[in-house]
């Protein structure tokens, strides 16, 4: 069961499909039963995020559409709630680097 939610490290994902990953994981996370099953899945929400291609994420900063920072407002949300479920695990270091990461999409 768990093989299927979790992708190959070589997959570049579109901005929406890495944030449809993060947010499976994410509510996997706060679901789940024990704190190591949790940053397990905190681990995979965020390596789906970091799976969005250099190109693609250089342009929706740079991007003024409505589409676009909606799109990034997402993104910097969703890495948000991330660094508070990882701070919430007891892990600060990887917490700041998910908020350091929502500053820069947000």
């Amino acid at each position: 069961m768990l093989g299927s939610l979790f992708l190959p490290l070589r997959n570049v994902l579109s901005p929406q499909a890495a944030l449809e990953y993060a947010n499976t994981h994410l509510q996997n996370a706060r679901k789940a039963n024990s704190s190591e099953l949790a940053l397990m899945y905190c681990n995979e929400a965020q390596k789906a995020l970091a799976r969005i291609r250099t190109s693609v994420r250089k342009a929706l900063v740079s991007s003024v559409t409505v589409e676009d920072r909606a799109m990034r407002n997402e993104i910097a949300s969703t890495y948000f709630e991330l660094g508070e479920l990882l701070e919430n695990l007891k892990h600060p270091d990887k917490a700041q680097t998910c908020y350091k990461n929502s500053e820069k999409w947000g």
